[in-house]
Formats: structure tokens, C-alpha cells, sequence
């Protein structure tokens, strides 16, 4: 996966989209793994990839095992110029002192609460809550799965930094992606 994400960053950069990041979900087990970080730094080295270009996405239930481990290694990560996101935020094992601990750049707000900004009184979602607690600890905010303009509305009242889902784009292949920057670098 991490090869093959590589690749794709290299294939963006011939193409002249030096600015786009590729975000690849990593597992505890990885993480925890102690040759992890080196093999990962070998590979941008060989394969020649700017590593601000890389997004390394964890689930917050990682922090649920050994957190100052995975914490080092995180800042190891983030020393080499990758930024770290918090996947599927506000499910998991999350505590507001475990949050202002971790050295990472971005919190992703897991769908669920995306989607209750359909249906719920937007004056009581806390996903407005969310987005702001996760500016004040000094990162920058994500919302996943943006299926309706009603949803991007509130998000941007909020201050949500950046979202991705359906409203924006399907999935896409290697060969799709491009074809949609194509499309839409103007």
C-alpha cells in the first residue's frame, strides 16, 4: 500500500501536481513495529518522494495501546516532514487530555458526525464543537464523508479546514484522479 501510494505521489509530480498529498492509513501493528519508521524513510529516500507531500492517517483507538510509543514514533514522523492525521475522530478511545498530548497535525471528524448535521438542529450538533476544540489544540480539521451542500454550509460557517466525501468526489482509481485534476486544476 505504502509502495503503491509512493508511486502514485511520483506519477502527481511528473504530471506537475507537486502540491497534492497523498494520505495512507497506517495500523497500530505498523506503527508499533520498531523498524517501521526506518523502512518508511528508506522507501521515500529510494523512491525519491517528498515526505510533506505524505499523510499518515492512524485511527484514534491506536492510542488505546502503547501510547507513548506510538507518540515517539509519531514525532519521528513529523521531524521528517510528514504530518499526521487522527482518523475517524470522536469514536474511539479519545480523551480532551490523551488529544492535547498528541503530536499530530490534523483531526479527521468521523463521518457519524457529518451526518447528523442533516437531520439535527444545527445549533445542537457538536461538530461545531469539535472543529473548534480541535483548532485550539493546534490542528487543523477534517470532515469525512461531505455528502450534501446543507453539510458543507455548516462546515464552512464553522471554520472546517477541509473535507472530503461524495459531495467533492466518488472514490477514485489512480487513472480517475488524475482525469478529475485535469478537469478541475484551473
Amino acid at each position: 500500500m505504502i509502495i503503491k501510494a509512493f508511486r502514485f505521489l511520483n506519477k502527481l509530480r511528473k504530471c506537475g501536481y507537486d502540491g497534492i498529498d497523498v494520505a495512507i492509513n497506517i495500523s497500530v501493528i505498523q506503527l508499533l513495529n520498531p523498524d517501521f519508521t526506518s523502512r518508511l524513510f528508506e522507501l521515500i529516500e529510494d523512491m525519491q518522494v517528498n515526505p510533506k507531500n505524505i499523510i499518515i492517517e492512524i485511527t484514534e483507538s491506536v492510542f488505546a495501546s502503547d501510547y507513548d510509543s506510538i507518540n515517539k514514533t509519531i514525532g519521528k514522523l513529523r521531524d521528517a516532514g510528514l504530518r499526521i492525521a487522527i482518523d475517524d475522530f470522536g469514536t474511539g478511545y479519545s480523551s480532551l487530555a490523551r488529544e492535547n498530548e498528541l503530536t499530530v497535525d490534523c483531526i479527521k471528524i468521523d463521518k457519524r458526525f457529518i451526518d447528523k448535521l442533516i437531520d439535527a438542529d444545527p445549533n445542537l450538533a457538536i461538530t461545531s464543537d469539535i472543529i473548534s476544540m480541535s483548532h485550539k489544540l493546534g490542528h487543523c480539521t477534517i470532515a469525512e464523508g461531505v455528502e450534501h451542500e446543507s453539510q458543507l454550509q455548516y462546515l464552512k460557517k464553522h471554520a472546517c479546514d477541509k473535507i472530503q466525501g461524495y459531495l467533492v468526489s466518488k472514490p477514485l482509481d489512480e487513472k480517475e484522479a488524475l482525469e478529475f485534476l485535469e478537469r478541475h486544476h484551473a
